[in-house]
This record gives C-alpha cells, structure tokens and sequence, in this order.
C-alpha cells in the first residue's frame, strides 16, 4: 500500500515537470519527480538514483539574473546526499514551463534537452562531457533526431552503424549533407552538383550495405579509424572557411555471434560547421570504393575504362574476402600503370604496390601475388630515377615478406625471422632516412626491437629518440618520446596528467603518498571485462593499506559509453581517465608512449615508478603486497 502511495505522487507531480506550473505548484515538485524524468534519447550516461538513495536527495528552487530577454530564469536544482548535481530544470521564458533540462553524472553535466519551440517538449538534445559532443535536432517530434548542429567524425560513424543496424533509411538522411550546406560552404557550382548526385545514392548504398553485411540485433560498435583530413584552402575555389574532407573512416564492429568481426566504410564525410556530414552513403569491406586517388589530377583518359572497373571490384564481405578484394585490383592496377607514363603513372604505380601488399598481408599463402610484388619491386629498382617510388615498394615489399616468413616460421625459426624483420628495417631507415615512410619504419622498428626482450629495449630506446629528434614534426613524434619516456621510468617519479570520467582534472598530486596501480585498458581490447573485475578485486583487498587504482581508457571518443559501462559491470571504484584519439592518438596514451593493452604500472608510496610492466594475472597480487609494506 505504501508502495502505492508513493508511485501515485510521483505520477501526479510529473505533470507539473513536463507541464505548465505556477509559483506554487513550483514549489509543490519533488526530488522524485525529477529524478523519475528519463532521458528521451537511450543510451546517455548520467546519474540515476534509486531507492534509498533517492530518499537522501535535496531539491531547491533556483533563480538567475535576468537575460537578454528580460526574463529571470527559474527552476529547480536536484543534489544527492554528498551536495553533487542530478538534474538541472530551468524555465528561461517565463512561461510557466521548463524548457531545459540537464543531467548530470558525478556532479557534472553530461547531457541536456531544450524545449527550443516552445511546444511542451524537448526538440534539441546535446551530449555532452563522457557522452560526446552530438548536439542534434528533432524537427518532426518523433524523437528522432533529423538535423546535426555539431557532431565528430566518430560519432557520425556510430550513428551510421545504427542506420545500417536497423535499416533507417531516415537516420541516414540525418546525416547526410544538404543543399543549404553546400551553400554554407560556397563550393562551385559544379563542386555542389557532383556532391548532389553522389549523396543521391546513399539511400541505394545503405541498401547494399545491410544486404552485404546482414546483421543481427546482437552486432555491436566497436570502434572507427579516420586518417588525417584533408584540407583546401578556402582561396582555392572563392570559399569563406578551408574545406576539411575525410575520404572515409573504416568502421569496425562485432557481428555479435562471439566469433567473428566485420567491417564497412563510412563514405566521405565533410565539415560544415561544427558537424561532419555525410556525403555518400556508407560501403563494405575495409577499403572506399569511391573514386581511386589520382594525385589530386584527373583521370588520364587513357585508363578510364580501367578505372570504371575499379570502381566495379565488388567490396570484401569480411575480413576472408580481403585477399580476393585486393588482387581484383591489383590486376586492373597493372593495366592502369602499363597505359601511363612518368608523373601519371605514380599514383597508380603506389595502389598497385599497397594491392599486392594487401593481398599477401591478408593471406601469406598466396605465392603468386607476392611473386608479382618482387618482380615489381625488382623493376622499379632496376630502373633509373624514379627515386619516390623506390623506397615506397621497399618498404612494403619488407611487411609483405615478413608476412610470409612469420606464416611459414615455427619453433627457432620464429624467433630468427623477427630478427630478419629489423635488419630489414633497420636498413631501410639507414638508406632512406628522408623517406615519407621513414617516420612509420622506425617506429616498428623501434616496437619490434622493445619486444625482443631487455636486450632490444636499448636498441628500441635509441630508435625511439632517432624518431622523435629527426621527425620532430611528425604524429609518431611525441609517442616516441613518451616510450623513451617509459623506458627509462622505473625509479623515477610518475607524471601523468589528464581529465577523469567525471570532468574533475587529475596530475599525480593525487597520488601523494599513496601506493598505485596504473592500468592502461580500452573496452575493445584483449579480456577488458576480466581484467577490470580481477582489478576490482584488488582494490577491494588493499583498500585498507591505501591503495589508489587509476585506469587509463584508450577507447574512441564514440565508445565512451561503451568503457563507462565496463567500469560500472566490474564494480571498480578509482580514478577514470580518458582522452580522445585511441591508443596512437590519445594524449595519455602518448605520455608513455603505450604500444600495447591492456599495460600496468606500479607506483610506490613516493611517487616513483616500481614496476613500468607489471603483469596481471596471480603474481599481481604479490607486486601489490611489496609495494604497500
């Protein structure tokens, strides 16, 4: 009966929070009324308290000073018992309604609702703090979102990967670029229709895609990779801002059978504003069909047809298909190549090399392409000039044999072809230290060297600062400073800063005087689940002797959630950071200079690194002892 009581009172105070109110029916709403508001769009990660503990919760009635309209914003502030904000829900009108409603997770906003029409309901919604930076618009009152105010290109991807999910030919529009956009961007006339008539077939090509993949409810997001984007300069074609393109992102998800992944691309996406948008619809396989890269020039006329056909390979069902994918190409390629000359010829010549590449790296086995790629490789050494070319066939020509040698490796001969491997590199990087790849074979080379025991760690330490001295410009930079970093960090006090799950800053001032575990982790990667619980259970045990865990997530921005939720199912309390960019991006993930997850530090009472590579797994338990005696 009580139950009931209760339940009828939260039902009737509820009107009053999506309703009209008055002053006194203001005043009349309860902490439980507000907290019983869900979120309307799913999935957003914010504080929700239950039982007893709403019971420990305290509403306040809240005024501001008056705005640009004239009007003092009033609501109501909802905190838990430790004085954090839940919820936020103000009326900025003076209409007697709240018009927008924030949530809150550990006191700091994390998602916000508008009412921005006026009608009674929420038409704006933003993400904000751990669940992104969307911020999109319901125009049509179904709930729905149909326009993007602000949306990154990973974020774009998860929302695709929800319109293939469930066949949402209207979720896709949403995210396609509009006319109105185009203009946003002043692009020429030709420019605009192009882009027209290729956005005009997303509808098709989200088709193809649900057919090609055939997903199941249970297929999850995993992650997306996007390259570097590509930008014009807004003088070269009369624009008011630079044009920023991504060609596309590869996005990676779980077909959610327990045993097998899949890929498809995003198509490519352009800027407008503060949102990235779609300007094809999204594509199989782990490579862009759109049209082949011909240095920024147009296609030589002479390999049109050919081109046609490469835009014909059908895309890789999965990751099986990769081989066959790459080697339809390849053949096309070489015709391609053989029909241009000189300059032409050079970007053709390049996706010939990475198509034998893919197809050997995707399956070792197939002699014939990696036969093809030497004779390639022997012809262009053998010819003169083509300087460009000569340590881009190299290069590739080395991981596609590594491939092979590791395939057919066993015993002894495993350890031997690592060997092989940097020597190979090692002079790569000594004959073509100026080459664009250069950058990339010193930092595997480096990480090959890291991993061949203590010995190559003083061999990987001063690849590591070749990197970062002579390619001081470059991406791999900074993460080959944070190794060198790394390697030398035992003995020597940890530095670490960066912004937790909660919004609240951390350094390790944090830390002082209290012994720590360190642990590097993406949701996506190895055991997470087990790993977290395991690390749980150690903080359960040495709580008492003060020890603080800190775990480090390298997950996308868009799978946030994803490492939020992981946390919260292992019950592991302790400090959680994370910070955009993924294991090569992430600025934390820099810091050291982290190769590999999940990874473990241990960090004394003073402050000093103990153990730069502890090991999970029973011997933990006893690092952990040593370290809080």
């Amino acid at each position: 009966m009580g139950n009931k009581r209760i339940t009828v009172r939260v039902l009737g105070t509820l009107a009053l929070v999506s309703g009209a109110y008055t002053s006194e029916a203001r005043a009349q709403v309860t902490a439980e009324a507000i907290l019983a508001r869900q979120p309307v769009q799913p999935g957003v990660v914010v504080s929700m308290p239950t039982g007893p503990d709403v019971a420990g919760c305290t509403i306040k009635a809240m005024a501001w000073p008056a705005g640009s309209n004239g009007v003092s914003p009033k609501g109501v502030v909802v905190t838990d018992a430790a004085g954090k904000k839940l919820r936020q829900f103000i009326d900025t009108t003076g209409g007697a309604k709240y018009n927008i409603f924030s949530y809150f997770l550990e006191g700091v906003e994390s998602y916000r609702e508008v009412d921005a029409g006026g009608k009674g309901k929420p038409d704006q919604f933003r993400w904000l703090g751990v669940n992104g930076s969307k911020w999109g618009a319901d125009l049509n009152g179904d709930g729905t979102i149909d326009k993007w105010f602000a949306i990154s290109p990973e974020e774009a991807s998860q929302e695709l990967f929800a319109a293939v999910l469930t066949k949402n030919s209207a979720r896709l529009q949403a995210l396609m670029v509009k006319e109105d956009d185009l203009k946003e961007l002043a692009l020429p006339a030709d420019e605009m229709a192009k882009i027209k008539n290729r956005s005009d077939k997303a509808g098709q090509r989200l088709s193809a895609t649900v057919e090609g993949l055939k997903l199941s409810d249970k297929a999850k997001f995993v992650h997306a990779v996007f390259g570097a984007p590509n930008a014009t300069p807004a003088d070269s074609f009369g624009g008011r801002d630079d044009l920023l393109k991504h060609k596309s992102g590869t996005v990676l998800l779980d077909k959610g059978d327990g045993k097998s992944m899949e890929l498809f691309q995003t198509g490519e996406l352009v800027l407008v504003g503060r949102a990235w948008k779609l300007i094809d619809g999204p594509g199989t396989g782990g490579s862009s069909d759109e049209e082949p890269s011909t240095g920024g020039g147009p296609v030589p006329k002479v390999i049109e047809a050919e081109v046609a056909k490469l835009q014909g390979v059908k895309q890789p069902a999965n990751s099986a298909d990769m081989a066959r994918y790459h080697a339809e190409r390849a053949a096309i390629l070489e015709e391609c190549v053989n029909k241009t000359k000189g300059t032409e010829q050079m970007p053709w010549l390049k996706q010939l090399v990475d198509a034998y590449q893919g197809v050997v790296e995707s399956d070792p086995s197939r002699k014939d392409e990696f036969t093809r790629l030497k004779l390639w490789k022997d012809a262009i050494f053998d010819t003169q000039g083509a300087s460009e070319s000569k340590p881009y066939v190299l290069f590739r020509m080395i991981s596609a044999e590594y491939a092979v040698k590791l395939r057919d490796a066993k015993g002894p001969d495993v350890m031997k072809t690592q060997s092989w491997y940097r020597e190979q590199l090692e002079a790569f990087v000594k004959a073509h230290e100026k080459a664009a790849d250069a950058p990339e074979a010193l930092m595997r080379l480096a990480t090959a060297s890291e991993f061949a025991g203590k010995d190559g760690e003083v061999a990987a330490k001063g690849w590591y600062e070749k990197l970062a001295k002579e390619h001081a410009d470059h991406a791999y930079a900074a993460k080959a400073m944070g190794a060198v970093k790394r390697l030398t960090s035992e003995g020597q006090p940890f530095t670490l800063s960066g912004t937790g799950f909660d919004g609240n800053a951390f350094t390790e001032v944090n830390l002082a005087g209290k012994p720590a575990v360190v642990f590097y982790w993406a949701s996506w990667g190895g055991n997470a689940s087990e790993d977290l619980k395991a690390l749980a259970e150690i903080a359960k045990t040495f709580a008492a002797k003060g020890l603080q865990v800190v775990t480090i997530s390298v997950d996308d921005t868009a799978t946030k959630a994803d490492a939020i939720k992981a946390l919260q199912a292992a019950g592991l309390t302790g400090i959680h950071l994370h910070a955009a960019g993924g294991l090569d991006g992430s600025p934390l993930a820099k810091s050291y200079g982290i190769q590999m997850i999940p990874h473990l530090f241990l960090i004394d009472k003073d402050g000093k690194v103990a153990n730069r590579n502890a090991q999970g797994g029973p011997g933990l338990k006893d690092d952990i002892e040593k370290l809080v005696k």
